[in-house]
């Protein structure tokens, strides 16, 4: 998604796939509809922490910003007998997107076999979100003043 976080790029997959494994066919998309040469900073989880990540990223030009979550707090590590909560501060844009698209029951309970429809059924979904998301936009930033003529 980009930095509002309306989703620009993405590859439909099986639940269990790692993250990880996706980035090269998601660069792909992204290459092919020209974001690519726009994006300076992907910011990722250290999920994606490996060498062959930080290659494809160095291959295409973007920086990658690998963030890290700290494990310890005033030297004290978070364990299930702590008494503070871990802190986790602001939510990621990617995973409020995820969320938003958590709420369309289609893609939660997918019973398609054919890939194509699975795709299709996020494609749908995907426009409804950043159709909401331009609405939004429009009403904050657009000139309020404006009639339609008819």
């Amino acid at each position: 998604s980009d930095a509002a976080g309306i989703p620009i790029a993405w590859t439909p997959a099986a639940a269990n796939t790692p993250d990880a494994q996706l980035v090269e066919d998601t660069l792909a998309i992204l290459d092919a509809r020209g974001f690519e040469v726009e994006i300076e900073t992907a910011h990722l989880d250290r999920g994606y922490d490996s060498v062959a990540i930080r290659d494809l990223f160095t291959e295409t030009g973007i920086d990658a910003h690998i963030v890290h979550r700290a494990r310890h707090v005033r030297g004290r590590k978070y364990g299930s007998r702590a008494r503070n909560k871990i802190p986790l501060g602001r939510r990621w844009k990617i995973e409020r997107a995820n969320s938003w698209l958590s709420n369309f029951g289609q893609l939660r309970r997918n019973t398609d076999r054919l890939p194509i429809q699975r795709e299709a059924a996020l494609d749908l979904a995907i426009t409804f979100v950043i159709t909401v998301k331009l609405i939004k936009w429009r009403d904050r930033y657009g000139n309020t003043t404006f009639k339609p003529a008819y």
